[in-house]
């Protein structure tokens, strides 16, 4: 059994660390999971509280039979979300992204544990923005993201946070199953795998669990939500694709500066265009409103590049369970024969 003390320091390493950082960064990352640790408080006893407020007591029991259906499906809880926590503040940690003017992929944060990451976060969101800004006065195009929830990958028993208890019925399990898929696979270094794989479990067990529930009405609007979504991220791809060939070309930076610029001004034209087609405004309204770069273009692809080439592989194993064993084993398998599985899945389904 790994003592307390042991656990901060190699989960302030495994989720936040930089090899390179300073000790000021490796002080924030400790300092800030101890926080988290030290706030829980058990869910089964808050539920008994008479002190506790209704609408709380009311979520905390929508969670636990949420982690019940999630354990029934092939999902090891394992005490995980047991306790509850409030940050007292908005989002839990800041991830910053962060891309070359031409280019669309995203930089790589080395991680003593797990490789190389396509983020790099803090538990305080001015520390992530003035970090972000000496990347952007070095010229790299950077995107500052709040999160509300992250996996420790079993290091702990990750608590339920403020952060995203308020979200509806469907939106806070389907984070719940995203997270807890983390804690089933998680690839050193693969930052777009991982997500992607988490994506598709994610979507997958909301699928069932919405009808299991008997939610019809539910059921189809997160099916017109799902293809917003879908219809969205391909005009990103598409615009990811076009603004690479820019960025290839052997046209002079003042250029293809102009051109990048033309391209992401196209982007946000399309997607408003998109809206009209909806009569209402669709899941990236907020997103696309602010200037978009090749950092916050690269978010979108990390967590949903691969979900094709994943549903495929979930469509041949023919259930979830099976599903999570072959990702199990294809998980430790070289970069190269991950991609050529996933890819071969893909173009047979």
């Amino acid at each position: 059994m790994r003592s307390l003390l042991g656990r901060l320091l190699a989960v302030s390493m495994l989720v936040f660390v930089s090899a390179c950082s300073s000790v000021s960064y490796y002080t924030q990352a400790f300092v800030g999971q101890l926080s988290i640790l030290s706030k829980r408080k058990s869910l089964d006893r808050l539920i008994a509280d008479e002190a506790t407020h209704e609408t709380l007591r009311n979520r905390l029991h929508f969670i636990q039979s949420v982690l019940a259906f999630a354990d029934e499906n092939g999902l090891s809880v394992n005490g995980a979300y047991s306790t509850y926590v409030d940050t007292g503040r908005a989002y839990v940690v800041w991830n910053v992204f962060a891309a070359p003017t031409f280019s669309t992929e995203l930089k790589r944060f080395c991680f003593p544990m797990v490789g190389c990451l396509a983020y790099k976060g803090f538990f305080a969101e001015q520390a992530a923005r003035d970090y972000a800004q000496s990347l952007a006065d070095e010229g790299m195009d950077v995107y500052v993201g709040g999160v509300a929830a992250y996996s420790t990958l079993g290091w702990f028993d990750d608590p339920v946070l403020n952060t995203f208890i308020a979200r509806s019925d469907e939106r806070l399990a389907a984070l719940l199953f995203h997270e807890l898929a983390h804690r089933v696979v998680f690839v050193k270094g693969d930052t777009q795998f991982n997500e992607s794989f988490a994506t598709t479990v994610e979507r997958t067990l909301l699928r069932q669990w919405l009808t299991e529930r008997g939610q019809p009405s539910v059921f189809d609007a997160y099916l017109e939500d799902e293809a917003k979504w879908q219809q969205t991220i391909a005009l990103i791809t598409k615009a990811r694709s076009a603004l690479a060939e820019i960025y290839a070309s052997d046209e002079k930076a003042s250029v293809r500066r102009r051109s990048k610029h033309e391209r992401l001004q196209q982007l946000q034209d399309e997607y408003a265009e998109l809206e009209q087609t909806w009569g209402a405004q669709g899941p990236y309204a907020g997103w696309m409103a602010q200037p978009i770069n090749n950092a916050q273009l690269g978010t979108v692809a990390i967590y949903h590049e691969l979900v094709p080439q994943f549903e495929a592989l979930l469509a041949t194993s023919g259930n979830l369970r099976a599903f999570l064993e072959e990702v199990k084993v294809l998980a430790k398998q070289s970069n190269e024969v991950r991609e050529q599985r996933l890819m071969a899945e893909a173009e047979s389904f």
